[in-house]
């Protein structure tokens, strides 16, 4: 049996955090460093949670399902796409912090990064779609 709430739950609360993205990218605009730099640690936060326990547990389910090649290879994409996002969000913030040396500026990683998280949670939201609607 399919748990609707929480796949619903789940597609919200991507949805908040790309929201959360959303506005921290103004934020980072308008200058406003320390409250994007808070909204992109809570997004961070989330993200990591939702991976842990959402996400982690949704993909351990999936080895007794047949899914095509093509939402397997999209589920690869987005998983290894996701850990790289993770990976460069942390290296970014403790570059930033002073806690490891970052080889050039990283705030010029910075926009790529958030365009990949974005593309990324879009891509999850989409594959969870693309599993969940026949059941």
């Amino acid at each position: 049996m399919v748990d609707v709430t929480g796949i619903i739950g789940n597609i919200g609360l991507q949805l908040f955090i790309l929201l959360l993205l959303a506005f921290s990218s103004y934020l980072a605009r308008s200058k406003k460093v320390k409250l994007h730099c808070s909204l992109m640690g809570t997004a961070l936060f989330l993200q990591l949670l939702t991976i842990v326990f959402v996400m982690s547990p949704s993909f351990s389910a999936l080895s007794g399902i047949q899914i095509s090649s093509q939402l397997m290879l999209e589920l690869w994409v987005h998983h290894i796409a996701g850990l790289l996002v993770m990976l460069l969000v942390i290296y970014i913030n403790l570059a930033i912090r002073g806690s490891v040396k970052f080889l050039g500026e990283p705030y010029r990683l910075m926009r790529p990064v958030a365009l990949l998280w974005f593309l990324v949670l879009l891509g999850g939201m989409h594959i969870y779609i693309s599993l969940y609607s026949a059941l």
